[in-house]
């Protein structure tokens, strides 16, 4: 009887232990930081952490209590820390917040030595999708992924595998060793879709690759549905008070290889979410969004090939019912698909035409698309989708990489020439060099003959908790076939072809096109007039600063990059500004802040190289033109210290052309609007003050950082038209 009874109570004590073990609240932080020092580089709500929290929060049900906080903010995360006292604290880790993630690390080990640390995302040298981390011949990446957490401490995992899979793993482990980061580590087993170093830090240990959810079947299976929404559970729901824009990710990853993509290397099926499942969350989010009066109008489509499929399609017109019901969005953002585009017309023309459209080329040389793994559209395709955007009023942009492999100087130009002949803005990026793409390994560094700089990630910096932090890139900047030199005079040529691709110079473009003037031997010709070391004035002076500045922000080493900016004076630098900022729209913001000089060296050129292509009698239609853009706009008014002149609000103005009138009907000839005209120019001293007023509230007070808030301005409001900037004007004669 005794027996019993004391038996009974050591089952009912162990009974009682499991249980509170089991029900055991877990604090849990997951993050996705974005420094936010002088802004942000992405204001998009945290999709990523919100389908890690929402998966463990379902399959960890009856197990044990979760307490889960998601952040983006670097302040809140480590007040979070501070105050939450989490046990585990997880963060992505892109390329632009690597070094914020492994400071948040850093400061949860400082904090509490017992706190689990996980990274999880595609910079890390194994890549995305990896089936497996190990050397060869070519490419180290067993030896570089060991290197990379021991330069990283208080890392204790990473999670190569998807992030849902692999922390669900973690957790549980961390459960079945009593909480204990130190107990799971014991025994230098690796635990599966992870990476981790041994005890001894000699030796990297790699778990079983976990399949991506919803693997299988085909992309049609939406397998993916599994995962709880984290919108309609209200996990996302702090990040949908207006000032993020939503996103979605109807599926998970790419079927192509291209070798500068972190996600080149995935060989993965796309696994995707049910059409019903998205439709609910957009009729969630838009509900929310469309009650916040100032709120984001915009949604974007993470997908890596939004399109592709004709799920895509059906899902465009569940959103446009959310479109019809909430008058929200007003714009789509999406990565158009490598193929396939012709769903994206579909797409956009269900949608009311609020698709922003991108033509990603790369390149249009054979070889180097050859060598990359990319197969681009036929030019002759390529004409035909941009004339089905031209009918839908859209002006598609489009990138070009340098240096990739086989790109030469020429090359690049002529990839240029194409786009500008088309009317399609050409952005031009310099090659990231991902330590998880192809582009970022050994063999293809080798074979050819890649020469590497380092510089620092625009705005991806800060100072917390005391230290500062950087986010510092690897590029490339010289192969086999393109020489350093070249380079440079690729880059420094692209922010002329930026410039021009601004809609303040499309009148421009339709004159030059009328006087038989090529757009791209414009370009070439501008550039040569602002290289010559006899021309001089404003606009020379900002090309000239531009070329500076690419070149200067190059570094041989990260670490040389990094001490740099750790020097008081060079981080003021930062903040101010004046380094280390995005070039191409700084000094786009620049020129327009110089607009009225910028003008007078374009019609200076035209006049000048380009005499012989147009008639003499046509002199007073160039003269009209400069006249007429140079008192257009007012630039320099809303952003700038200028002020108006005192005791004008109204002026006339005389021509002997009339310009705005040809520029609605330019297919006509220039003969039809000769006459003498005059028009009445209003400072319009309403507008002035309300964009001042609206900037005012974004920004703060701006007095002093026209061009980090015209630059924001520009690149926030992608689809604003440039009459935002001009006078009112109105023709008297």
């Amino acid at each position: 009887m005794g027996h019993s009874y004391y038996s009974y109570r050591k089952l009912s004590t162990i009974l009682l232990l499991q249980y509170q073990l089991i029900m055991k609240k877990i604090k849990i932080l997951l993050v996705d930081p974005r420094h936010d020092t002088v802004g942000t580089h992405s204001n998009y709500a945290p999709i990523n952490i919100g389908y890690i929290a929402s998966y463990i929060k379902d399959r960890l049900k009856g197990l044990v209590e979760l307490d889960l906080v998601l952040c983006t903010k670097p302040d809140e995360t480590f007040e979070c820390i501070d105050n939450f006292k989490p046990e585990i604290v997880a963060t992505s880790n892109y390329i632009w917040n690597a070094g914020l993630s492994n400071n948040i690390c850093e400061y949860a080990k400082q904090v509490n030595s017992k706190i689990l640390t996980v990274l999880g995302g595609p910079e890390f040298p194994a890549g995305t999708g990896a089936r497996q981390i190990k050397d060869n011949i070519e490419d180290q990446t067993y030896t570089k992924c060991l290197d990379y957490l021991i330069e990283r401490p208080s890392v204790d995992y990473f999670a190569y595998s998807d992030g849902e899979v692999a922390f669900l793993e973690l957790v549980k482990i961390f459960i079945d060793n009593n909480f204990s980061v130190e107990s799971m580590k014991s025994t230098d087993k690796p635990i599966k879709g992870c990476a981790s170093l041994t005890k001894c830090k000699s030796k990297l240990l790699v778990g079983a690759y976990i399949p991506r959810i919803g693997m299988d079947g085909s992309v049609k299976a939406y397998g993916r549905d599994i995962i709880p929404s984290p919108y309609l559970n209200g996990m996302l729901d702090k990040f949908l008070d207006g000032t993020m824009v939503p996103a979605f990710e109807t599926a998970r990853g790419c079927p192509f290889q291209c070798t500068f993509c972190d996600q080149g290397l995935d060989q993965s099926k796309i696994a995707s979410f049910s059409t019903q499942r998205l439709t609910e969350e957009m009729y969630y989010v838009g509900e929310k969004l469309s009650k916040i009066p100032n709120g984001t109008k915009t949604v974007t489509i993470t997908d890596s090939n939004f399109g592709l499929f004709e799920k895509d399609v059906d899902f465009a017109h569940k959103i446009k019912g959310v479109m019809d019901k909430y008058d929200w969005p007003k714009h789509v953002e999406a990565i158009t698909p490598k193929s396939n585009r012709e769903n994206m017309l579909k797409i956009n023309d269900i949608l009311d035409n609020t698709v922003n459209f991108g033509l990603s080329m790369q390149s249009i040389n054979t070889e180097t698309l050859t060598d990359i793994k990319r197969k681009n559209w036929t030019l002759d395709q390529y004409v035909d989708f941009i004339e089905e955007l031209k009918k839908r009023g859209k002006s598609p942009s489009s990138e070009i990489i340098i240096p990739l492999p086989n790109e030469t100087e020429e090359s690049y130009y002529e990839g240029i020439k194409f786009l500008m002949d088309h009317n399609v803005q050409a952005g031009t990026y310099t090659l990231m060099m991902l330590c998880g793409a192809e582009l970022g390994r050994d063999r293809a560094i080798n074979r050819f003959q890649m020469k590497e700089k380092y510089r620092i990630l625009p705005k991806q910096f800060g100072e917390y908790r005391g230290r500062k932090c950087f986010e510092i890139e690897r590029v490339c900047v010289e192969t086999n076939t393109m020489s350093f030199q070249s380079y440079l005079n690729c880059r420094n040529y692209s922010i002329i072809v930026k410039l021009l691709a601004n809609t303040v110079f499309s009148p421009i473009n339709k004159l030059t096109e009328k006087l038989g003037i090529n757009w791209f031997e414009f370009s070439r010709k501008l550039t040569d007039v602002i290289e010559d070391p006899d021309f001089t004035g404003e606009f020379k002076n900002l090309y000239s600063d531009f070329c500076k500045e690419s070149l200067n922000e190059l570094f041989d080493s990260r670490e040389e990059a990094t001490n740099f900016y750790l020097k008081d004076s060079n981080f003021d630098l930062l903040i101010k500004g004046e380094i280390g900022e995005n070039l191409a729209s700084k000094y786009n913001a620049k020129s327009l802040l110089i607009l009225e000089d910028i003008i007078s060296t374009i019609f200076y050129v035209i006049k000048t190289k380009f005499k012989n292509n147009y008639d003499k009698k046509f002199n007073g239609v160039i003269e009209s033109s400069e006249v007429w853009l140079k008192n257009l706009y007012m630039i320099k008014e809303i952003f700038g210290k200028n002020k108006k002149p005192e005791n004008i609000s109204k002026y006339n103005l005389k021509m002997n052309f009339d310009f705005p009138e040809w520029l609605l009907s330019s297919e006509l000839p220039f003969e039809k609007f000769s006459k003498d005209t005059v028009y009445e120019i209003n400072y319009d001293i309403e507008k002035i003050n309300a964009m001042k007023t609206e900037l005012s509230a974004v920004y703060g007070n701006y007095d002093g950082d026209q061009v980090r808030v015209l630059g924001r301005f520009l690149m926030e409001r992608i689809n604003i038209d440039v009459d935002v900037f001009k006078k009112d004007f109105q023709k008297v004669s």
